[in-house]
């Protein structure tokens, strides 16, 4: 069996400290000032058996904090009402937060019978049955018992027993996590702080992050059920010895986190449900207490609608006054901030929302409280930049094998070399994106062989995977056609009108007319007596058609002519080391002006190196 961990809950004075002490032999209030005043004010641990731990949480109003902190990593509710009392308003105050935390299974003992006869206790059993009605102890037993005769002891031992075999194991979210509920100082040890781990796995020696100082420290030493072990897992109740850090930044509250996994956050998108019965109605913008794990958080929720009443649920934004750590799935209570009295509670649907508010809002409306929904829309909102399987689990905060489950059950996929993860959908909308904005270019730049591959990828907005993925999708499939570094429709070739036929000809000639001098746009629309706008878009069709090049900026000339003076070249070069720009203007017959940007040119494309003011051969065959 895994380890278990069972938490009371009830009204202050109904002998829960009693009774644990009863089942373990462990007095749980260890302040002086607990013992003084016979009240428990913070929360006790104690051991049913080695693979069970009781925590005791303080009944008083006063240390709702406290006993959230306790309740919030248990398996099984220790429901606690004495029979001499019956129903109290922490009694139904600790009820409602445990059902808001949607903790899975309990037991009710009614305490205290010796103090009340027969037909007393009936009626306060009814009571309780009725207080129970819809919520998770509906059916639960209900044990009789007495600290003063020891009635009912040894049964309720046994019940909590049958019901620890019971308790389903927590799905491991694949990273450690702990919510640290004591920190303390321990001499010759240093900082010590204990948890229930709620996720992953830690060892000695290893790395650990503390949120939401943001600090990290290393593991010195662990202990589990009060013995010196190498390693803690999901379940395990876990004293952890620190290195690194002060005590100042391990309080109540703060979470050992793996590196990577978690970031404080100042917002989460949250699903939340206001009790009923309750005369309290959350407004937007209104102040609230959240107590999440161990954490008590001020903060303000954005309605999306103008209110909720008793008995109401939606989705919200939650903006919190200082840094929070949460996962999303993570379940919480609300808290009014003044008077203190639980209203509600929720579960986190996004742990980081980016957007402005706004859009926040409008991402609210939209998110299902159902995991594998919700994961589907997070993967849909990415479309343009999906994520790889590691992002993708530290976004929903789950395991690979979570995550590979989930990928399989939705007949997702892994992007062939990358390691992206999309949908068949989500894959054809990005297409028909991209196919959209080709045949948008090819209409307005109708003389334009291919749109370049950056001037695409900027307007896509994809991530260099997903583009390069894409786009070898729509090539494989025979819709898009690579051209040198850019990309056009399959189908598309360029085709001229008569007069601009006739344009592109008289071009040609031009450059062609003045052998290897290369021209100046500026001279080509002189001499041609046409528009720079036409001259640009007709040399490029003659660029795409291999009969003219762009030796530099502005500067054009006959391929033909570049192909012969580079074979020109290579012969030079056969015969000699060295190349002067004096020896190369009496080989072309040009200016220095004219024959400057052509050795440049050739330096580019490898067929010559400049050293100093003369060149050699290049690499370039």
């Amino acid at each position: 069996m895994s380890q278990v961990v069972i938490g009371t809950a009830g009204h202050i004075d109904h002998g829960k400290t009693a009774l644990v002490k009863a089942l373990t032999g462990t007095n749980t209030d260890r302040l002086a000032e607990e013992q003084a005043r016979g009240m428990t004010i913070d929360l006790g641990f104690a051991f049913l058996t080695d693979d069970i731990t009781i925590i005791d949480v303080p009944g008083h109003e006063k240390f709702i904090r406290n006993m959230v902190s306790g309740v919030s990593t248990i398996q099984i509710g220790l429901f606690v009402i004495a029979a001499d009392d019956g129903v109290m308003p922490q009694t139904v105050e600790h009820l409602q937060i445990l059902s808001l935390l949607k903790i899975p299974q309990g037991v009710i003992a009614l305490t205290k019978t010796d103090l009340a006869d027969k037909e007393w206790t009936d009626l306060v059993e009814e009571d309780i049955r009725q207080l129970c009605q819809g919520t998770f102890l509906e059916d639960a037993p209900i044990i009789r018992t007495s600290i003063a005769n020891g009635s009912g002891i040894g049964e309720l031992r046994e019940i909590l027993l049958e019901q620890a075999e019971k308790v389903q194991d927590k799905i491991d979210r694949g990273f450690f996590r702990l919510q640290v509920d004591r920190s303390f100082i321990k001499t010759g040890f240093g900082t010590v702080v204990t948890g229930t781990v709620i996720s992953g796995k830690l060892k000695k020696g290893d790395e650990i992050q503390i949120l939401p100082a943001q600090k990290t420290g290393r593991v010195r030493g662990l202990q589990s059920h009060g013995k010196a072990v190498d390693s803690v897992k999901l379940g395990d109740r876990a004293a952890v010895n620190i290195t690194g850090l002060d005590k100042s930044d391990l309080w109540r509250g703060a979470e050992l986190v793996s590196s990577g996994w978690l970031e404080p956050t100042s917002q989460i998108i949250a699903h939340i449900s206001v009790i009923p019965k309750t005369k309290w109605i959350i407004k937007s913008k209104q102040r609230i207490r959240i107590h999440i794990g161990t954490q008590e958080l001020l903060a303000r929720v954005i309605l999306t609608k103008k209110s909720l009443k008793a008995g109401e649920s939606s989705n919200v934004l939650i903006q919190f006054e200082a840094p929070a750590v949460v996962a999303m799935d993570d379940r919480f209570v609300i808290r009014s901030y003044s008077p203190l009295d639980t209203i509600g509670g929720g579960i986190v649907l996004d742990a980081n929302p980016k957007d402005t508010v706004k859009s926040q809002k409008l991402w609210a409306k939209e998110l299902s409280i159902e995991p594998e929904k919700r994961y589907l829309q997070f993967i849909k909102k990415e479309m343009n930049n999906p994520r790889t399987l590691n992002d993708l689990g530290k976004v929903f905060h789950i395991s690979n094998q979570t995550l590979k489950a989930f990928i399989s059950n939705n007949k997702l996929r892994t992007a062939k070399g990358k390691p992206l993860i999309y949908s068949n959908d989500n894959l054809n909308k990005c297409e028909s994106i991209v196919t959209k904005y080709l045949a948008d270019f090819h209409e307005n730049q109708p003389y334009q062989k291919f749109m370049k591959g950056e001037e695409l990828k900027k307007k896509l907005n994809f991530n260099n995977n997903w583009f390069e993925f894409v786009l070898s999708e729509l090539i494989t499939k025979g819709e898009v056609k690579q051209i040198q570094s850019g990309y056009a429709l399959v189908n598309y070739c360029i085709e001229l009108s008569d007069n601009d036929q006739k344009n592109a000809d008289i071009i040609e000639k031009l450059i062609n007319s003045f052998n290897y001098e290369p021209l100046a746009i500026n001279l080509i629309a002189e001499e041609s007596t046409l528009p720079i706008k036409k001259v640009l878009e007709l040399l490029h069709v003659l660029k795409g058609q291999e009969k003219v090049i762009d030796i530099a900026e502005e500067l054009w000339s006959s391929r033909l002519k570049i192909k012969e003076l580079s074979d020109k070249l290579k012969q030079y070069f056969a015969k000699s080391d060295r190349l002067s720009v004096a020896y190369f203007k009496d080989m072309t017959g040009l200016t220095r002006k004219s024959a400057i940007p052509l050795l440049e040119y050739f330096d580019r494309q490898k067929i010559t190196i400049r050293d100093g003011n003369e060149r050699l051969q290049g690499k370039t065959p």
